[in-house]
């Protein structure tokens, strides 16, 4: 029995990946940003919530400051960020999404209205909530 589950939940991470690779056909449009990997996690980030400091987002990502200051540094040279000094402590900076980021989130913004338009043509509410309820039970056990 204890296999079979097993088996199940590896089926179940194929299938997720497989959304995945399907999924990158709709973000296409997204290269024309020239983001490695990381950059385009770390903007993703700012889906969550607008303002992030270095640290936060070092735990976040689960790598270093200093691997975060390094691409925060090439993004914001590229006008995806802007740093705000923290006016109560001097030492710790604000990061927002500066005008270049604002359009990359605008086109994520777009490519997930498309996506939920094809998902919601495709399952019935039941499952979106069965399928939402899995995926918030796997997050939370590998927070």
């Amino acid at each position: 029995m204890k296999e079979t589950r097993k088996q199940q939940v590896i089926e179940m991470y194929r299938q997720v990946d497989e959304l995945d690779l399907l999924f990158t056909k709709y973000f296409t449009d997204l290269n024309e940003f020239e983001l490695s990997y990381q950059q385009e996690q770390m903007l993703l980030l700012f889906k969550r919530k607008d303002t992030w400091t270095t640290t936060e987002i070092a735990t976040k990502m689960n790598i270093s400051k200093s691997a975060v200051s390094q691409v925060l540094k090439v993004l914001e040279q590229r006008q995806f960020v802007q740093k705000e000094k923290n006016p109560d402590n001097l030492r710790e900076s604000f990061i927002r999404l500066g005008p270049v980021g604002l359009d990359y989130s605008k086109q994520v913004d777009r490519i997930e209205e498309q996506l939920a338009e094809e998902m919601f043509s495709v399952l019935e509410d039941d499952e979106m909530k069965m399928i939402n309820r899995a995926l918030a039970l796997m997050i939370q056990k590998f927070k």
